[in-house]
């Protein structure tokens, strides 16, 4: 039976599940694959070009997953960092730019969602199976 979360620890792990962050993830990954090609072949190529729609495209999933948990932000912002961070120098204007927006946008809905859940606009559930389920 669903139920809102009782204690703080329980707060904390219901508005951070990774679930949602899976296909934001698994895109930023794949943008990752391009980076080594877009770097070598210029701003105009079309692996540039990739690169900056998936940069994009990615954010644009860890926001639509952020309004259910903290994590796909969070985890977008860490990766996104980790995997282009040392190479922002020698990335495109258009991908350098598309890094920056989609960090701020994801900081954004970060903030976003931390608001909603301390005035309460958002509740998640915890589900406990019941004795005669298990």
């Amino acid at each position: 039976m669903p139920r809102p979360p009782r204690t703080l620890l329980e707060t904390v792990t219901a508005n951070s599940r990774p679930q949602p962050a899976i296909p934001a993830v698994l895109v930023l990954l794949l943008c990752g694959l391009l980076a080594g090609a877009a770097v070598k072949s210029g701003s105009g190529s079309f692996a540039a070009w990739a690169l900056t729609a998936g940069l994009l495209a990615s954010c644009g999933l860890a926001v639509a997953a952020g309004f259910c948990s903290v994590f796909p932000t969070l985890a977008w912002i860490g990766l996104a960092w980790l995997l282009f961070g040392s190479a922002v120098p020698e990335l495109a204007l258009h991908t350098r730019v598309a890094l920056g927006v989609g960090t701020f946008i994801a900081v954004a809905m970060t903030l976003v969602q931390v608001w909603r859940v301390r005035t309460g606009r958002f509740v998640p559930t915890i589900t406990e199976d019941s004795p005669e389920q298990s």
